[in-house]
């Protein structure tokens, strides 16, 4: 059988990638070394936050990727749901950054709502009203069971009409011939398609590695924990902090952005690229994180895969800073890894005519992937460009 569409990895991107391919009515092929999602796909918080991404094109992509999921909300409500999402300021002067945030959401059409301290204990009221200066709250944003979603999300793929879905195949070689795009698999499996899609993740030395090991893209190494359940303990959504406010893009365009004093907590903060999110499960545990300890894509191979107990210490002081919570154990401690474009926020490039190479999306992947990857199809189907895919609408 030959295939329209060829997917590598079977990621956020490369998952939605067939989703859309399926929806034009292609056959699809979808390869994936693994048996189940393993990558950064699942090791992330679930988060849904468009309000984070910069103003223009990643924003839209996220507002655009909140229908895509809310169609499978749907069908999978015990992994995506809405909540929304609140951002607490730690200072004063942060909290004026959400005051112009607001107004920039107000003049872009995006429904924010500002919030004062009390409110925002009331919305939870685990805060430590000593930590919170106001907050500025998003009620379409989503929260997602990553682990679960995929599940849900391949189990839809695999039952629909025009799929191959093969696991457990890495690819090891994918060139042009006479008919097609060969993709041959460790397994000893080949497949033609007319078009291929490499949706390959942080692993940058495996297929066209004089392509993807470049400058332009570095990897990002991530540490997070999920606590132990927590009885009586609520936090509806996605709850986001004064690090947080300090590091995402979106912040970046407000006027007094440029102004804000650094912040009075331990250099080492900054060192790891620390930020504290927290988002709970229908189980009543809680995922607290993350970090950030970046690596160029040249050095992919001696990539680390050790906890350091470091930043785990340092997340946990932050989190008690910020919450009261009765305890605070941990469960399970994990590290996460994706790549990064540096110029646009992902790599998209065509090797030739019919191959294509699509990662480097950062910790964008959850809230932009969805839509991203509907724009890139259609690109690769009507013969556009990819570069065009980045051009902003609004």
């Amino acid at each position: 059988m030959k295939f329209d569409i060829a997917i590598v990895g079977a990621g956020i991107l490369g998952s939605f990638a067939a989703y859309h391919a399926l929806k034009s009515g292609k056959k699809v092929l979808l390869i994936e070394a693994s048996t189940k999602p393993h990558g950064a796909t699942v090791r992330n918080f679930g988060q849904v936050v468009p309000s984070g991404m910069n103003l223009k094109l990643w924003r839209n992509l996220g507002r655009r990727s909140l229908e895509l999921y809310g169609e499978l909300a749907t069908i999978m409500p015990d992994a995506l749901w809405q909540n929304g999402s609140l951002y607490v300021a730690s200072s004063l002067e942060e909290a004026n950054l959400l005051e112009e945030m607001h107004e920039i959401n107000r003049e872009t059409n995006y429904v924010s709502k500002l919030l004062t301290s009390t409110q925002c204990h009331k919305k939870i009221n685990l805060l430590k009203q000593s930590y919170c200066h106001g907050g500025l709250y998003y009620p379409q944003e989503m929260s997602a069971e990553s682990s679960l979603l995929m599940k849900y999300f391949w189990k839809l793929l695999e039952d629909t009409k025009n799929l191959h879905f093969k696991k457990a195949s890495p690819v090891i070689a994918v060139v042009e011939v006479k008919n097609g795009v060969q993709l041959r698999c460790s397994t000893g499996e080949s497949f033609i398609s007319e078009q291929v899609m490499i949706c390959c993740g942080h692993q940058l030395s495996h297929l066209f590695p004089h392509l993807l090991q470049t400058e332009q893209l570095q990897l990002s190494k991530l540490q997070m924990l999920r606590t132990q359940k927590i009885k009586g303990v609520k936090i509806p959504g996605n709850l986001l902090t004064g690090l947080t406010i300090r590091r995402y893009e979106a912040f970046k365009s407000c006027p007094n952005y440029k102004n804000l004093p650094k912040p009075h907590i331990d250099p080492s903060y900054g060192k790891f690229g620390i930020h504290l999110l927290f988002r709970q499960s229908a189980d009543g545990s809680i995922i607290i994180g993350d970090s950030h300890e970046y690596f160029t894509a040249q050095d992919s191979g001696s990539l680390d895969y050790e906890i350091c107990q470091e930043i785990n210490s340092l997340m946990l002081a932050e989190a008690k800073r910020i919450l009261n919570l009765p305890y605070l154990n941990v469960a399970r401690i994990w590290n996460g890894y994706y790549s990064q474009e540096s110029s646009q926020g992902v790599l998209l490039k065509s090797t030739t005519e019919n191959i294509h190479l699509i990662t480097g999306i950062g910790g964008k992947g959850m809230t932009t992937g969805p839509a991203l990857m509907e724009r890139v199809v259609k690109g690769i189907l009507d013969k556009i460009p990819l570069d065009e895919c980045l051009i902003d609408e609004s």
